[in-house]
């Protein structure tokens, strides 16, 4: 008996059926939770600095191990291309629609020109998704908490980066791990680690077997005879590791015609109005009035790369609740707009246009505090749809259920990379090799599900806060204990120097008091009352710590 889960795109995927999760739990014992039967296989979706780390040391501890990319080569969010995606839906497209499988697997089927009224350039874009990183984008953070294990950048890079450093980076671990597109296996008997250019379509839970079958699809460019393959098959896994990260799907903002301006080019055949994903370079806006909607991290620093070349800025920015603290990350994108940036308040609706095929120059935005906007020549918006596999979206982001290891509590089979991979990557993924290996252990089902109902562990928040700080000393402290119980290597903390570095960039860069060694010293004495909790009613402490739209 299957459990079929339909998804779409990558793994939009429902919650498995109850009698599949009772199964999975039917030997526990008190202390300890058991698996149906030994982890021995396990597909790794996504090849960033998340998921290469997962699938280098699940190699390591000797697993089985597939993992598939859409994209062409690795580096996730990092894999930057002059490709722009397929265009946004207006609206949202549903985030439970599924993927269009042949009922018969494996299958096959070439793809000419125009099938099914979609050009070939647009059938690759949808298959593999350009990232939505831009020519000029820079990291909002320091390279010496924005680095993979085992490859090192030189002494003499800057602090901060440009997205073309960090691709290279993020390639070069790939190639050292054997896990880079061009690599070969090693071993001719063994099935080959990576599947690039791959889609997961659909995931689902063996009822009979307690395995994941992943239905895959490859698309395959054929230039000699003009022509894309397509291929459809499936494989199962003991396990599941999901390493896509959240920017899966653009988000529309719901104002009232933003569908109709959808529709609207200008005269040079350009949609006037667009999501950030397809942002590449600034020429195009020359001398052009540009608003932008959100005043985030990719608004701001992309209204500073089109500053110099756009005629006018404008930013609509949500009105902030009185009494109200910005975070410093808030008012580090306010301080990087450009100075002459005009700043108006959110749209209330778009005014119909008259016409499609002119742009939206003459057309009419009307603002919350009942002013207009005349004469905008483009829109940009920049926010993403969250979408997780086998679980639903917490408030804050990131999947619900989940155990701070990591692991899905309903079925610790299928886990997620929820922690920040350049910093905790390491500690995430070698506790995911011991817990399926053996030699760690989770807690039983009913004591993650009261540890995480009652916001116990709810760790987390920015890199050299105290709930970051308290999840470094957690994995260090556990992954250690059940070495010297059950086997394996201890793991050190952050070293100190790395540190003193960030909390001297933390305080040039970001604020003033940000962070400072203390951070990674004296939380133990933080009193209990201001450690937020999942259930707190008021979020202005954990609002202090953790912006969910700056995340990073």
């Amino acid at each position: 008996m299957i459990s079929s889960i339909p998804a779409r795109f990558f793994f939009l995927v429902n919650a498995i059926t109850a009698a599949a999760q009772q199964a999975a739990f039917s030997a526990q014992s008190e202390t300890l939770f058991e698996f149906h039967h030994p982890i021995k296989s396990v597909a790794v979706v996504g090849a960033g600095p998340a998921g290469l780390q997962a699938a280098a040391k699940l190699v390591e501890h000797n697993f089985t191990v597939r993992i598939f990319e859409r994209a062409p080569s690795p580096g996730g969010n990092w894999f930057y291309t002059d490709e722009t995606p397929a265009r946004e839906p207006y609206p949202d497209r549903p985030i439970d629609e599924g993927a269009v499988i042949p009922i018969n697997l494996p299958a096959t089927r070439y793809y000419e020109e125009g099938d099914d009224n979609l050009s070939l350039e647009d059938r690759w874009k949808e298959h593999w998704q350009p990232r939505p990183v831009w020519n000029n984008l820079h990291t909002n953070s320091p390279a010496v908490i924005t680095e993979l294990p085992d490859v090192k950048y030189s002494a003499d890079s800057p602090w901060v980066l440009s997205n073309h450093d960090i691709q290279r980076h993020v390639r070069a671990y790939a190639s050292f791990h054997n896990l880079n597109s061009n690599d070969y296996q090693t071993s001719s008997s063994a099935p080959p680690v990576t599947s690039y250019s791959t889609r997961v379509e659909k995931l689902e839970k063996l009822e009979l077997t307690q395995t994941w079958r992943l239905t895959l699809r490859k698309l395959e460019r054929l230039p000699e005879i003009g022509k894309f393959k397509a291929q459809w098959w499936t494989e199962d896994f003991d396990g599941v590791v999901i390493a896509t990260g959240p920017y899966v799907s653009p988000h529309v903002p719901q104002i009232a015609g933003i569908v109709d301006w959808s529709k609207a080019r200008s005269d040079a055949g350009e949609y006037s109005i667009y999501h950030s994903q397809s942002y590449r370079r600034p020429g195009r806006y020359q001398n052009k009035t540009v608003l932008i909607v959100g005043a985030s991290v990719s608004a701001s620093e992309i209204a500073r790369d089109i500053g110099p070349y756009a005629g006018k800025v404008i930013a609509s920015i949500r009105v902030r609740t009185p009494h109200s603290e910005p975070h410093p990350f808030q008012l580090r994108s306010l301080r990087r707009f450009p100075n002459t940036t005009e700043f108006v308040p959110e749209i209330a609706h778009f005014d119909p246009l008259d016409v499609h095929d002119h742009g939206i120059k003459d057309g009419i935005i009307q603002l919350v505090n009942g002013t207009e906007l005349h004469g905008i020549d483009e829109v940009c918006t920049h926010r993403f749809q969250e979408q997780y596999c086998m679980a639903q979206s917490t408030a804050a982001g990131g999947p619900e259920n989940l155990h701070w290891t990591g692991h899905y509590i309903p079925d610790p089979t299928l886990a997620y990379t929820n922690v920040r991979p350049w910093t905790m990557g390491k500690y995430q993924s070698y506790a995911f090799a011991k817990v399926w290996e053996g030699t760690a252990h989770l807690p039983t089902q009913k004591k993650m599900q009261e540890d995480y109902d009652s916001g116990k562990y709810s760790f987390g928040g920015f890199f050299g806060t105290h709930p970051s700080e308290a999840l470094f000393r957690q994995y260090v402290a556990w992954l250690n204990n059940e070495s010297l119980k059950n086997g394996g290597r201890l793991v050190a903390p952050w070293p100190v120097k790395n540190r003193e570095v960030f909390v001297y960039y933390s305080n040039s860069e970001w604020a003033e008091g940000y962070a400072s060694l203390a951070n990674f010293t004296d939380f133990e004495v933080l009193p209990a009352s201001q450690w937020p909790t999942r259930n707190q009613e008021s979020a202005a402490a954990w609002d202090a710590l953790v912006y969910s739209d700056l995340s990073w």
